[in-house]
């Protein structure tokens, strides 16, 4: 026995001395915060503050050392966050996480980024390389300093590769990657659906039929510019006929599949300015929330990046996000202008099918390492039409992708300029020469003036080669745009904004009467009404509020729908029908995460949406794979089915379409079942669970509550200005006037640091959650760090 007792005290001890080992590791890597550092690559002091929150203030004396300081402090913070992106968009992620990560690398590999953004760092005015040059020098001073390698390289036995200046080019291309590349997908299925469609062509090879299923537009659209009423009403296509296509006569047999992807709306945001003629202070206000996957640490790095200097004109006060890995101010104000960003959807991509063997291709062998196993060599293929992206053996066809973002001249650092603009027509009027991936940016100026643009290059080019390259790119003299707008007003959310048809056509080239893959109005007209109800005097909170707005505006027509579904005839011999009559009739109106209601609404639009797409493409002959989910758009032509009811586009599962709709109502009702089987506690907030995880709490399950921010549930849903889907949501949310920062607010799901065993690692992630606004400037100075040149 006391043999035993001395085992257990020895065992006891050898884990306190691990776990004392694996803490001091873990605190080796944490950030230097205070004290003095000797840095070769600066020419003068720069200091580094800290507030409560670990948001950073960098003083420096120039831009050059002002970017070594943010290289200095992203890599302190965030270098494993810097590192994937890097990986992702090189397709490099393998060499780090081993073959799980090998079919995401080949996929990346085909556009082989890492050649194109030593390109772009190449054609770099000297001003720009100097700028990155010194932010890499500052991310490896900074991964030199910490004590040791960041915590999740001793998890994967590997140290950190140092930081290259053409990385910072592939940060952007990570952006990229997750804003556009699932476009290609889309567009194949497009064509898919063109070619099995019958009935005329409306030119460019596209058939009529197809602007219905792909309209323009549909009655939710909100453009920031007045559309004519003509140009409304060419958006809504009418029912095609059986000629065109025929779902229940056809030769498949068309019936509602298990499951189909809901609608393809994806990468997304808010953003929206307001003259200062309607302000409190008579300056402009910005605010911005930008949607995106969320994880942990967060997305964005908020900071202030100070120059001061002497010289007349050369100081610089820049305040709101950064990205780890990039030396510029993403989102914010420099205390003349704010501006914020949203997607924006366009045709910035083409894919092209041709029968395999009939085009000479050539090819590149590009190796894929992987962590533990032999290297991959992958051959990536190319015509004339771009990378070969898929081989279809069966119909001999292959299908070819070209992109924009495989153009070094696509990307740069133009954004950098943006620093410097006092003024919205300056900020204007840089948008042709930015290469980043296309964004409506909405621009305001301390004197009031706001105005709306895309920063990203467009090629002049509208036709289907148009993101092959050697189009010129358009200028200030066409580049889209909109100055002054009469309403006072200026609202984005990845939908339609302009409605010039030649701005248009440049956004759309040959799709932009097929909806050039905007998202749905919804958000963004309700968007514009909450803006047009703020009569003066308006603040940053009521900014917040629309930001927070979680009605449920978009579904009350289905919520009237299914109610007159539900009528006396469907509801005899059904209690659960019934049951959900009576849940919806007493609804909240809001996706808030008590309401029963609006889950069943949300759950039967979606399932319709699903069973109605799933019909039409068994019609077609298409099969409902996940790549095959509906356009964002499709709720227009959603919405005439399910009102006009044509017999021929319905299943012959079906007697008529009132027995579809009620047959979705069952079908609902079981799918619910598997996850609530009592309706009445089937709240939307235990659908809606906001589950933010680090990128390795996966592969460590028993340190995810110790990686992971606190599971939560949250209000909101997409198609209203509060978005929230799971992780998918608002990566921040901020509104500032410029010259009033002190008046605004900031809100990030996750803290400044990437280390679990740093205060700053969960701070503000309870008021991003609550929508409780913090200071959109940094507090006062709680740690002072000064580098100095060695």
């Amino acid at each position: 026995m006391r043999t035993l007792k001395y085992i257990g005290a020895a065992a006891a001890v050898l884990l306190l001395a691990a776990l004392t080992l694996a803490i001091g590791l873990l605190r080796a890597s944490l950030p230097r915060l205070e004290g003095a550092s000797g840095e070769p690559g600066l020419t003068n002091v720069v200091r580094i503050t800290r507030d409560s929150r670990g948001v950073p203030t960098i003083e420096a004396a120039n831009r050059v050392d002002l970017a070594y300081a943010t290289g200095f402090v992203h890599a302190q913070d965030r270098y494993f966050e810097m590192d994937l992106s890097r990986r992702l968009a090189a397709g490099e992620l393998a060499e780090l996480f081993g073959k799980v990560a090998l079919e995401q690398d080949r996929k990346a590999r085909l556009f082989r980024f890492r050649l194109v953004a030593r390109e772009v760092i190449a054609q770099a005015t000297a001003a720009e390389r100097a700028v990155i040059e010194a932010y890499a020098r500052g991310v490896n001073a900074g991964l030199a300093g910490l004590a040791g390698r960041p915590w999740e390289y001793w998890v994967l036995g590997q140290p950190p590769l140092p930081w290259r200046p053409e990385d910072t080019a592939l940060v952007e291309h990570a952006m990229w990657w997750d804003l556009q590349a699932n476009g290609l997908r889309r567009e194949i299925l497009r064509q898919e659906i063109n070619a099995r469609l019958g009935g005329p062509e409306c030119g460019a090879g596209w058939k009529c039929g197809l602007s219905f299923l792909y309209p323009a537009g549909t009655s939710w659209d909100a453009p920031a510019a007045p559309a004519s009423a003509a140009a409304v009403a060419a958006a809504q296509a009418p029912v095609p006929a059986a000629e065109v296509l025929d779902v229940r006569n056809g030769s498949a047999a068309a019936t509602v599949p298990g499951s189909v992807p809901r609608a393809s709306g994806a990468a997304g945001s808010n953003s929206w300015a307001v003259a200062g003629r309607l302000t409190a202070t008579g300056a402009a206000l910005i605010a911005n929330d930008m949607h995106l996957g969320q994880r942990v640490p967060p997305v964005w790095y908020h900071a202030r990046l100070r120059i001061v200097s002497s010289a007349a004109g050369a100081a610089l006060d820049l305040n709101g996000v950064t990205l780890p890995g990039a030396p510029v101010l993403v989102a914010g104000s420099n205390a003349h202008i704010a501006w914020g960003f949203t997607n924006s959807y366009g045709s910035w991509l083409g894919v092209t099918k041709a029968p395999c063997g009939t085009v000479a291709l050539s090819v590149v062998r590009e190796e894929i390492r992987v962590h533990g196993q032999a290297a991959v060599v992958l051959e990536v293929k190319s015509g004339p039409a771009g990378v070969l992206l898929r081989a279809d053996e069966a119909q001999h066809s292959c299908w070819f992708g070209s992109w924009l973002a495989q153009q070094a001249a696509a990307t740069n650092l133009g954004l950098l300029a943006l620093e410097r603009a006092t003024s919205v027509a300056e900020a204007l009027a840089l948008a042709p020469g930015v290469g980043i991936p296309h964004q409506n940016v909405v621009i305001g100026d301390a004197q009031g003036h706001i105005g709306w643009t895309i920063y990203g290059r467009i090629p002049e080019d509208t036709g289907a080669t148009r993101a092959r390259g050697g189009a010129p790119w358009t200028t200030t003299a066409d580049h889209p745009r909109i100055e002054d707008p009469p309403l006072g007003r200026i609202w984005t959310a990845n939908a339609r904004v302009a409605a010039d048809e030649h701005q248009l056509q440049l956004i759309g080239g040959d799709v932009a009467t097929l909806g050039a893959e905007y998202d749905l109005g919804a958000r963004a007209s309700q968007i514009r009404d909450d803006l047009l109800a703020l009569q003066g005097k308006i603040t940053p909170a009521d900014m917040l509020r629309i930001q927070l707005d979680d009605r449920a505006v978009f579904l009350a027509r289905w919520r009237t729908l299914l109610l007159g579904v539900l009528d006396t005839e469907a509801l005899r011999d059904h209690p659960r029908r019934a049951q959900v009559r009576q849940l919806i009739a007493s609804w909240n109106g809001r996706a808030s995460v008590d309401s029963v209601g609006y889950r069943l609404v949300r759950a039967y639009h979606d399932r319709t949406q699903q069973a109605v797409w799933g019909m039409l493409l068994a019609g077609l002959h298409l099969p409902a794979e996940q790549d095959a989910a509906p356009p964002a758009q499709f709720e227009g032509p959603l919405w005439q089915l399910v009102t006009a009811q044509p017999l021929h586009l319905l299943a012959k599962t079906y007697p008529g379409w009132p027995e579809f709709l009620r047959a979705q109502v069952d079908a609902t009702i079981a799918e619910l079942g598997a996850s609530c089987p009592e309706l009445a506690h089937c709240a939307w907030g235990a659908h809606n669970v906001v589950r933010i995880r680090h990128p390795l709490s996966r592969a460590l399950p028993w340190l995810a509550s110790f990686l992971d921010m606190p599971t939560v549930e949250l209000p909101g849903d997409h198609d209203m200005p509060r978005v929230q889907d799971g992780a998918f949501g608002a990566s921040e949310r901020f509104a500032v006037s410029p010259g009033h920062e002190q008046q605004g607010y900031i809100q990030l799901p996750g803290g400044q640091s990437g280390h679990p065993l740093s205060p700053y690692y969960r701070a503000g992630f309870r008021q991003w959650a609550l929508g409780t606004p913090l200071p959109f400037l940094p507090g006062p100075a709680e740690h002072t760090l000064t580098l100095t040149p060695d």
